[in-house]
Parts: structure tokens; C-alpha cells; sequence
């Protein structure tokens, strides 16, 4: 078997749960389908599943060598999430929006999905069980198209809003965001707010008032190279020969992994900076519940030193898996809290 290495991505996830399923049995990030066992039926399974609940269609010869959850990943992330807003009526310079039930009668959700390094494909699931009467947009972050990564928080938040007012040109607005993508979103609000735009609706889900998204130390090189040369070991014990450096999985994996070390590094510097300000609308925080505060006793993590509303809710899961395993609860919330915006809007006309 592979290295039990932990998804870290919401994309790892979805693609080792559907892994699971149709294999029956445990999946690591490493295993390649050649150890796993994986039958030609189960193999075409797979490749139907990835591109109806992926909106992608790979082939084998894309990701293997070396087979593996890790190169499908890569190669998926670098493809990116089909059906986004052309570049040609995307804002030039910005990054793509992800734009789904556009023809939905409710006012539109605009989503900071947050995920750098899996280009957000746990949105298609998101929108989906939101219903097709919600238009979703997904706002890609910034660099995962290549594009430069704003050094702060507000610069981020900035840039989205001009980008928020191709889709929406005036209030009230509904925000949300997962995990940095929440930050964003809050950010977003405030400026909006002290714009004199009215906020109807905003959600963070995961999002803790400090950074979440640490940098990750590199290993030392003697480790890097005793792991490397080990692996190489137990695939010659077992005459499994070793990927191609040149094959496109390979080649994949290791531009992922460079892009994603580079991202991380330009998020953290810009979380670890953000000091939010006061926010006078209100608040909807979903927090996983296998995540655990952050903040000691404070169930708004923090929030509630800078929003006077902060209203909690839990979500099952921990921080990636309630944007996969559990994504239709946190489409429940997330409804639950635009028909409450609705609501109050109703009544303050009345």
C-alpha cells in the first residue's frame, strides 16, 4: 500500500471517497491502481464517476505512471474546473469566476471558495445541492490561474469586489467564503458596507479570525531523500517499477507540489498580516465540528470582538471534509441562512 499520507486538498478527499466506493477498500494518495488490484470495469467506473461529478474527462495515459490518486489530483487541479466565465468576459487580469444556476430566480450567491490548490471543485457539489433556483458564483482565488497573489487580505478583497460588480452591480449582496475564502469575504463586506452597499447574507464556513493556512516546513533533504529511496526499494521488492520522471502523472505531481509550496508561502504572509476590522452586519459562522475551537471558550472564533452579530452554527465534519463528505449540510446552512436574509428583508418593507 501507499504512504497513508492526509488529503490536504478538498480535491484529495472527493477523488479518495469515490476511490473507496468503487474499489471497496482503504485508499492512500500513493496507492496506484496497478497495486490496488483495480479491474478494467472498475477502472472505467472510475473514469464515469470523475467526469460526471467533476465535469472532467481524463484519460489513463494523462495520470499513468504512476496511477495514483495524487497524479489524478495534479492533473485535474491543473486543468481547473470546467464551465467557468470565459476569460474574454471575466475582468482582465482577475481570476476566473465559476458560475453556476445562473438562470436561478433568487438573488445570486457569491462564494471565496478558498481552495488554492484544488482549483474548487467541491463547488459543483456546493451549488448543486443549493438548488437550481440559486445562481452560484464561485470566486477563484487569486494565483491558481497563475496569476500574482496580492500580498494582503484587503488587496485580495479589492480586486474580488470589482470583480463582484460584473455579477451584481448594486446591493444587497450575499457573501460566503471557506476557510482564507471566508476572511476574503468578510473583508469584502466591510468595504461594501462602509461603501453605503447594504450586505444581506454573509457566510463563512471554517473561518477562524487568524490565519488557518500555515506555511509547511520542508522536510530536511536527508529525510526527503531516505523516504525517496525507500519507496524505490519497496516497489523493486515487489516488481513494481517506478514512475517515469518524464511521464505526464510524474510531471504533474511535481509541478503541483512546487505551485502549492508557493501558495501557501503567499497566503500565509498575507493571513498572518490581516487584522479585520469592525463589521456592523451580520454574521452566519458554520464550524466544523471535529475541528475545535481555536479561540478557548469563544464559539465565534474571535469574531465576535470585531461583528456585534455572530450567530454560530454547527456542521459535521472537520475543515476539509464539510466541504466534501458533508457538503449537503453546509448547503443546508448556507440556505437556511440566505432564506433568513430574505426574511428580514421581507419584513423590513412590510
Amino acid at each position: 500500500m501507499g504512504e497513508r499520507r492526509t488529503p490536504e486538498d478538498p480535491l484529495d478527499i472527493l477523488l479518495v471517497e469515490i476511490w473507496e466506493e468503487i474499489l471497496g477498500r482503504p485508499v492512500g494518495l500513493q496507492d496506484s491502481l496497478v497495486r490496488l488490484g483495480a479491474t478494467e470495469s472498475q477502472i472505467e467506473r472510475l473514469m464515469v464517476r470523475i467526469e460526471r461529478e467533476m465535469g472532467r474527462s481524463v484519460v489513463a495515459q494523462d495520470w499513468n505512471p504512476p496511477g495514483t490518486i495524487e497524479a489524478l489530483a495534479a492533473v485535474l487541479a491543473s486543468q481547473g474546473v470546467q464551465n467557468e466565465v470565459p476569460p474574454s468576459t471575466a475582468p482582465a487580469g482577475r481570476p476566473r469566476v465559476l458560475a453556476r444556476n445562473t438562470d436561478g430566480e433568487r438573488p445570486p450567491l457569491v462564494f471565496v471558495h478558498g481552495d488554492f490548490n484544488g482549483a474548487g471543485f467541491y463547488c459543483l457539489s456546493l451549488a448543486a445541492q443549493l438548488g437550481a433556483a440559486q445562481p452560484f458564483h464561485g470566486l477563484m482565488p487569486h494565483g491558481i490561474d497563475g496569476g500574482a497573489i496580492p500580498d494582503s487580505i484587503e488587496e485580495m478583497a479589492r480586486d474580488h469586489l470589482d470583480t463582484l460588480r460584473t455579477i451584481q452591480s448594486a446591493g444587497p449582496y450575499r457573501l460566503g467564503g471557506h476557510c482564507n475564502g471566508g476572511l476574503i469575504a468578510f473583508e469584502m463586506a466591510r468595504r461594501l458596507e462602509a461603501e453605503g452597499e447594504r450586505v444581506a447574507a454573509l457566510v463563512m464556513v471554517a473561518s477562524d479570525v487568524r490565519s488557518t493556512a500555515q506555511p509547511i516546513p520542508a522536510a530536511p533533504l536527508w529525510w526527503r531523500a531516505l523516504r525517496y529511496y525507500w519507496r524505490r526499494l519497496r516497489e523493486a521488492a515487489r516488481g513494481t517499477p517506478p514512475p517515469r520522471p518524464d511521464s505526464r502523472g510524474a510531471r504533474a505531481v511535481a509541478e503541483r507540489q512546487r505551485s502549492r509550496t508557493e501558495r501557501i508561502a503567499a497566503y500565509a504572509r498575507a493571513l498572518r498580516t490581516y487584522k479585520p476590522g469592525r463589521y456592523d452586519g451580520r454574521v452566519v459562522l458554520l464550524w466544523p465540528e471535529e475541528q475545535g475551537s481555536r479561540h478557548g471558550n469563544d464559539p465565534t472564533q474571535g469574531w465576535g470582538a470585531v461583528a456585534p452579530a455572530v450567530e454560530v452554527r454547527a456542521i459535521p465534519g472537520g475543515h476539509l471534509s464539510c466541504v466534501t463528505t458533508h457538503v449537503k449540510a453546509v448547503a443546508d446552512e448556507i440556505r437556511r441562512a440566505l432564506d433568513g436574509a430574505e426574511d428580514r428583508a421581507a419584513r423590513t418593507l412590510s
